[in-house]
Protein backbone atom coordinates (compact mmCIF):
# COMPACT_ATOMS: atom_id res chain seq x y z
CA UNK A 1 0.00 0.00 0.00
CA UNK A 2 1.03 3.29 -0.85
CA UNK A 3 2.03 6.21 2.02
CA UNK A 4 -0.40 6.33 4.24
CA UNK A 5 -1.38 10.12 4.65
CA UNK A 6 -1.86 10.26 0.93
CA UNK A 7 -4.40 6.74 1.00
CA UNK A 8 -5.84 8.62 3.60
CA UNK A 9 -6.35 11.83 2.01
CA UNK A 10 -7.64 9.80 -0.91
CA UNK A 11 -9.68 7.71 1.15
CA UNK A 12 -11.65 10.89 2.35
CA UNK A 13 -12.11 12.62 -1.00
CA UNK A 14 -13.66 9.67 -2.34
CA UNK A 15 -15.88 9.15 0.49
CA UNK A 16 -16.95 12.56 -0.11
CA UNK A 17 -17.34 11.74 -3.55
CA UNK A 18 -19.52 8.86 -3.19
CA UNK A 19 -21.91 10.57 -0.63
CA UNK A 20 -22.63 13.62 -3.21
CA UNK A 21 -22.73 11.36 -5.94
CA UNK A 22 -26.12 11.88 -7.91
CA UNK A 23 -25.92 7.90 -8.88
CA UNK A 24 -24.05 5.15 -7.53
CA UNK A 25 -21.05 4.65 -8.29
CA UNK A 26 -19.72 1.40 -9.47
CA UNK A 27 -16.89 -0.96 -8.25
CA UNK A 28 -14.52 0.14 -11.04
CA UNK A 29 -15.24 3.11 -10.55
CA UNK A 30 -14.76 3.51 -7.17
CA UNK A 31 -11.67 1.47 -6.90
CA UNK A 32 -10.10 3.95 -9.96
CA UNK A 33 -9.42 6.54 -7.72
CA UNK A 34 -6.64 4.05 -5.75
CA UNK A 35 -5.21 2.60 -8.64
CA UNK A 36 -2.19 4.15 -7.59
CA UNK A 37 -2.56 3.03 -3.99
CA UNK A 38 -0.74 -0.61 -4.39
CA UNK A 39 -4.11 -2.28 -2.93
CA UNK A 40 -4.24 -6.10 -3.11
CA UNK A 41 -7.61 -7.53 -3.48
CA UNK A 42 -8.02 -8.10 0.20
CA UNK A 43 -7.71 -4.38 0.62
CA UNK A 44 -9.74 -3.36 -2.97
CA UNK A 45 -12.63 -5.36 -1.16
CA UNK A 46 -12.53 -3.63 2.19
CA UNK A 47 -12.09 -0.30 0.52
CA UNK A 48 -15.17 -0.85 -1.19
CA UNK A 49 -17.09 -2.50 1.48
CA UNK A 50 -16.05 0.56 3.64
CA UNK A 51 -16.75 3.32 1.12
CA UNK A 52 -20.40 1.70 0.23
CA UNK A 53 -21.72 0.84 3.76
CA UNK A 54 -23.79 3.66 5.24
CA UNK A 55 -21.96 4.87 8.21
CA UNK A 56 -23.46 7.14 11.13
CA UNK A 57 -23.13 11.09 10.09
CA UNK A 58 -23.15 12.20 13.75
CA UNK A 59 -23.79 15.71 13.05
CA UNK A 60 -26.79 14.96 10.98
CA UNK A 61 -28.29 12.31 13.33
CA UNK A 62 -28.15 15.32 15.92
CA UNK A 63 -29.88 17.18 13.80
CA UNK A 64 -32.78 14.97 13.10
CA UNK A 65 -32.96 13.91 16.51
CA UNK A 66 -33.20 17.48 17.54
CA UNK A 67 -36.23 18.12 15.02
CA UNK A 68 -37.93 15.09 17.54
CA UNK A 69 -37.43 16.98 20.47
CA UNK A 70 -34.97 13.63 21.57
CA UNK A 71 -33.80 15.08 25.17
CA UNK A 72 -30.69 13.65 26.90
CA UNK A 73 -29.68 14.28 30.62
CA UNK A 74 -26.73 17.34 31.04
CA UNK A 75 -23.63 15.64 30.20
CA UNK A 76 -19.70 17.31 29.84
CA UNK A 77 -19.70 15.52 26.37
CA UNK A 78 -21.55 17.73 23.34
CA UNK A 79 -25.39 16.83 22.34
CA UNK A 80 -23.94 15.12 18.71
CA UNK A 81 -21.57 13.05 20.44
CA UNK A 82 -24.01 12.22 23.24
CA UNK A 83 -26.02 10.93 20.35
CA UNK A 84 -23.58 9.11 18.69
CA UNK A 85 -22.27 7.05 21.92
CA UNK A 86 -25.85 6.58 22.31
CA UNK A 87 -26.66 4.38 18.92
CA UNK A 88 -23.26 2.81 19.44
CA UNK A 89 -24.77 1.34 22.42
CA UNK A 90 -26.32 -0.69 20.01
CA UNK A 91 -23.62 -2.57 18.94
CA UNK A 92 -23.15 -5.98 19.81
CA UNK A 93 -20.16 -6.25 22.97
CA UNK A 94 -17.22 -8.95 23.41
CA UNK A 95 -15.70 -10.23 26.46
CA UNK A 96 -12.16 -9.71 26.59
CA UNK A 97 -11.35 -13.56 25.39
CA UNK A 98 -13.83 -13.26 22.34
CA UNK A 99 -11.95 -9.63 21.30
CA UNK A 100 -8.28 -11.10 22.03
CA UNK A 101 -9.66 -14.46 19.71
CA UNK A 102 -11.16 -11.78 16.53
CA UNK A 103 -7.66 -9.65 17.00
CA UNK A 104 -5.52 -13.29 16.08
CA UNK A 105 -8.05 -14.07 13.39
CA UNK A 106 -7.79 -10.84 11.44
CA UNK A 107 -4.19 -11.02 11.75
CA UNK A 108 -4.32 -14.29 10.17
CA UNK A 109 -6.34 -12.90 8.04
CA UNK A 110 -9.88 -13.07 8.20
CA UNK A 111 -11.14 -10.04 6.27
CA UNK A 112 -14.96 -10.85 7.54
CA UNK A 113 -14.26 -10.08 11.45
CA UNK A 114 -12.67 -6.35 10.46
CA UNK A 115 -16.49 -4.88 10.82
CA UNK A 116 -17.20 -6.68 14.21
CA UNK A 117 -13.44 -5.67 15.42
CA UNK A 118 -13.98 -2.07 14.09
CA UNK A 119 -17.49 -1.65 15.75
CA UNK A 120 -15.53 -2.61 18.86
CA UNK A 121 -13.42 0.37 18.95
CA UNK A 122 -15.61 3.17 17.97
CA UNK A 123 -16.80 4.06 21.14
CA UNK A 124 -13.03 4.88 22.26
CA UNK A 125 -12.56 6.79 19.00
CA UNK A 126 -15.05 8.51 19.62
CA UNK A 127 -14.61 9.72 23.57
CA UNK A 128 -10.83 10.03 22.26
CA UNK A 129 -12.59 12.54 19.76
CA UNK A 130 -14.21 14.81 22.16
CA UNK A 131 -10.58 15.09 23.96
CA UNK A 132 -9.59 16.10 20.86
CA UNK A 133 -12.24 18.61 20.30
CA UNK A 134 -11.76 22.48 20.18
CA UNK A 135 -14.15 25.57 18.72
CA UNK A 136 -11.70 24.94 15.25
CA UNK A 137 -11.43 20.90 15.13
CA UNK A 138 -15.95 19.92 15.64
CA UNK A 139 -15.58 16.35 17.39
CA UNK A 140 -17.92 15.14 14.60
CA UNK A 141 -14.58 15.47 12.50
CA UNK A 142 -12.42 14.14 14.83
CA UNK A 143 -14.51 10.89 14.98
CA UNK A 144 -14.51 10.70 10.84
CA UNK A 145 -10.71 11.11 11.03
CA UNK A 146 -10.46 8.25 13.88
CA UNK A 147 -12.84 6.01 12.01
CA UNK A 148 -10.70 6.09 8.76
CA UNK A 149 -7.41 5.94 10.37
CA UNK A 150 -9.45 2.87 12.53
CA UNK A 151 -10.65 1.25 9.18
CA UNK A 152 -6.86 1.96 7.21
CA UNK A 153 -4.71 0.47 9.96
CA UNK A 154 -6.89 -2.97 10.45
CA UNK A 155 -6.63 -3.31 6.63
CA UNK A 156 -2.40 -2.94 6.94
CA UNK A 157 -2.33 -5.45 9.92
CA UNK A 158 -4.93 -7.59 8.34
CA UNK A 159 -2.78 -10.80 7.11
CA UNK A 160 -0.19 -9.75 8.69
CA UNK A 161 0.14 -12.75 11.09
CA UNK A 162 -0.72 -13.29 14.47
CA UNK A 163 2.73 -14.31 15.52
CA UNK A 164 4.01 -10.72 13.17
CA UNK A 165 4.74 -9.41 17.01
CA UNK A 166 2.04 -6.77 16.12
CA UNK A 167 -0.71 -6.04 19.22
CA UNK A 168 -3.49 -4.92 17.00
CA UNK A 169 -4.95 -3.14 19.64
CA UNK A 170 -1.60 -0.89 20.75
CA UNK A 171 -1.53 -0.81 16.87
CA UNK A 172 -5.26 1.00 16.24
CA UNK A 173 -5.45 2.90 19.33
CA UNK A 174 -1.73 4.73 17.86
CA UNK A 175 -2.88 5.54 14.35
CA UNK A 176 -6.34 6.63 15.34
CA UNK A 177 -4.41 9.17 17.93
CA UNK A 178 -1.93 10.30 15.58
CA UNK A 179 -4.99 10.59 12.66
CA UNK A 180 -6.50 12.91 15.90
CA UNK A 181 -3.23 14.76 16.12
CA UNK A 182 -2.41 15.58 12.67
CA UNK A 183 -5.94 16.80 12.18
CA UNK A 184 -6.04 18.72 14.98
CA UNK A 185 -2.46 20.88 13.50
CA UNK A 186 -3.89 21.05 10.03
CA UNK A 187 -6.79 22.81 11.68
CA UNK A 188 -4.14 25.15 13.20
CA UNK A 189 -1.86 25.81 10.24
CA UNK A 190 -5.05 26.52 8.33
CA UNK A 191 -6.26 29.44 10.80
CA UNK A 192 -2.37 30.23 11.28
CA UNK A 193 -2.56 30.73 6.93
CA UNK A 194 -5.34 32.54 7.24
CA UNK A 195 -4.93 34.81 9.51
CA UNK A 196 -0.93 35.79 7.84
CA UNK A 197 -2.73 36.32 5.05
CA UNK A 198 -5.48 38.50 6.99
CA UNK A 199 -2.84 40.58 8.66
CA UNK A 200 -0.82 41.06 5.32
CA UNK A 201 -4.38 42.61 3.93
CA UNK A 202 -4.60 44.95 6.44
CA UNK A 203 -0.96 45.79 5.53
CA UNK A 204 -1.92 46.36 2.13
CA UNK A 205 -5.27 48.12 2.33
CA UNK A 206 -2.85 50.55 5.09
CA UNK A 207 -0.15 51.16 2.65
CA UNK A 208 -2.79 52.06 0.72
CA UNK A 209 -4.07 54.52 2.17
CA UNK A 210 -0.90 56.12 3.16
CA UNK A 211 0.62 56.67 -0.17
CA UNK A 212 -2.87 57.08 -1.61
CA UNK A 213 -2.66 60.71 1.71
CA UNK A 214 0.89 61.34 0.96
CA UNK A 215 1.03 61.54 -2.83
CA UNK A 216 -2.72 62.87 -4.09
CA UNK A 217 -3.00 59.80 -6.15
CA UNK A 218 -3.77 56.19 -6.20
CA UNK A 219 -0.61 54.18 -5.76
CA UNK A 220 0.98 51.73 -8.48
CA UNK A 221 1.41 48.20 -7.12
CA UNK A 222 5.54 49.20 -7.39
CA UNK A 223 5.24 51.55 -4.68
CA UNK A 224 2.91 49.58 -2.25
CA UNK A 225 5.41 46.48 -3.02
CA UNK A 226 8.10 48.92 -2.28
CA UNK A 227 6.46 50.59 0.94
CA UNK A 228 5.37 47.26 2.42
CA UNK A 229 8.81 45.22 1.11
CA UNK A 230 5.88 42.29 0.01
CA UNK A 231 7.41 41.26 -4.00
CA UNK A 232 5.02 42.25 -6.35
CA UNK A 233 3.68 38.64 -7.23
CA UNK A 234 2.44 38.10 -3.31
CA UNK A 235 1.27 41.32 -2.58
CA UNK A 236 -0.97 40.65 -6.63
CA UNK A 237 -2.19 37.58 -5.22
CA UNK A 238 -3.27 39.78 -1.44
CA UNK A 239 -4.67 42.91 -3.69
CA UNK A 240 -6.96 40.09 -5.50
CA UNK A 241 -8.30 38.65 -2.19
CA UNK A 242 -9.26 42.15 -1.14
CA UNK A 243 -10.79 42.76 -4.63
CA UNK A 244 -13.13 39.63 -4.19
CA UNK A 245 -13.94 40.27 -0.20
CA UNK A 246 -14.70 43.58 -1.68
CA UNK A 247 -13.11 45.80 0.30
Amino acid sequence: MSDRNTFMETLREVEQIVRTSPGQLTREEILGYFKDSGLNEEQENMVFKYLTTPHDDTQEQAEQKENKETQLPAQKHSKALELYLEDLEKLPEYTDEELETMYEEVLNGNIELIDSVSHSMLKNVALLADEYASDKAGVEDLIQEGNMALFMRLSELCGMGAESGYDLMDEVSDAVNEAMKSYVSRISDEEASENIVVGKANLVREARKHLLEENKSEPSAAQISEYTHMPEEELNDIMGIIKDNGK
